[in-house]
């Protein structure tokens, strides 16, 4: 962040600053309400629709760039016989407001995976593209669930990858542009803006060691599993025992923000029309290794948690990816039924002995 520039944000101002958001082209995604209560990432056409007293929001705003369920292209074909095909229409411009460092962590990762190997994925690289990204960092852990402080390129603040950065500090806001798309923002903001004092960017500084130190007191320390799992020296009985707690329910996987696995289908609308899906996928379900010949690599919830790990934590996928596969949100803590989220994973890991199952 060489070339990222700094400013101040009077709290009372930040109203004012959201609302000249919408005086943009883009459409506005931002967390707000649902009807029982629940955050999420959705359209909003106002500022006082979001809210912006949230921890973590369940679903990650990272569906707006790597969607459930995606056309990759319709066809049809033609009275004489020539085929016609139709692609995606063109993504909207869009700013994502309010978005956690962990999530921009993901969308890094997401970046490389589809943008910085070949061949690229030109529909994701499209819509990353047409977003903005103004991250909120987190003045403390969002949640009792986060561990992203343990995680390469995690932590309560983002190293990189936003376009604008907000971090509360007082009764201020520090505010941090990075990108050219950043700033368009600024030219909305320029009025409401003082220049950052060194005062205000230490004591952002001293604030995020401070959430750093009491995430680390209470969350599993991936270093040490990543060892383990990448010298394969798990004991094979760690797989058993947390298969034995796996429901097989993939929510891990579709709520991970940096899960890529798919699955690629064909609808079929008649004799002469259809299109074909790509929809996200779980390699924590039996099926999804299943070939053609009804043979599934992987049958038990142990195998599968197994190759999980592996995927997330070694280093062969770090070397691939420049990165490893976990930013820290927590989602898989939350949604994991048999309460074995990535951070009870790496605790059983580390241990010389697995527990006994039961």
């Amino acid at each position: 962040m060489n070339n990222t520039q700094r400013y101040a944000l009077p709290d009372e101002r930040l109203p004012e600053a959201v609302r000249r958001l919408f005086d943009l082209p883009e459409q506005i995604i931002a967390p707000a309400g649902a009807p029982r209560g629940d955050i999420f990432y959705q359209p909003v056409d106002s500022a006082d629709e979001i809210q912006l007293d949230f921890g973590i929001a369940l679903v990650s705003p990272v569906q707006y760039l790597l969607p459930a369920a995606e056309v990759l292209f319709e066809y049809r074909q033609n009275g004489d016989g020539s085929p016609q095909f139709s692609a995606p229409a063109t993504p909207p411009e869009r700013i994502i407001f309010g978005i956690r460092p962990c999530d921009i962590a993901a969308i890094q990762y997401l970046d490389q995976f589809y943008m910085e190997r070949e061949p690229v994925d030109t529909l994701y690289a499209a819509r990353r593209e047409a977003t903005t990204l103004i991250a909120l960092a987190c003045a403390e852990p969002a949640a009792d669930t986060c561990f992203c402080s343990c995680c390469e390129g995690g932590g309560p603040v983002a190293e990189g990858g936003f376009d604008v950065q907000l971090s509360p500090v007082g009764d201020r806001y520090l505010v941090e542009v990075a990108t050219e798309k950043g700033q368009q923002i600024l030219q909305q903001w320029q009025d409401l803006l003082e220049p950052a004092s060194e005062e205000l960017v230490a004591a952002r500084d001293a604030q995020m060691r401070r959430a750093i130190e009491e995430q680390l007191q209470t969350v599993s320390n991936l270093a040490a599993a990543i060892r383990r799992i990448s010298a394969d020296r798990v004991n094979p009985e760690t797989w058993e025992t947390i298969g034995h707690d796996c429901y097989s329910c993939g929510g891990c996987s579709y709520l991970c923000p940096v899960c890529t696995c798919y699955d690629v289908v064909d609808i079929k609308y008649d004799d002469n029309s259809g299109t074909r899906i790509r929809r996200v996928d779980s390699c924590r379900l039996a099926g999804f290794t299943r070939e053609a010949t009804g043979h599934i690599p992987r049958p038990t919830p142990a195998s599968r948690a197994r190759w999980y790990a592996y995927h997330k934590l070694s280093y062969d996928y770090h070397q691939e990816r420049d990165r490893y596969g976990c930013v820290g949100c927590g989602r898989c803590i939350i949604t994991c039924l048999g309460e074995i989220g990535m951070p009870r994973v790496c605790e059983l890991v580390r241990q010389p002995e697995a527990e006994k199952i039961g």
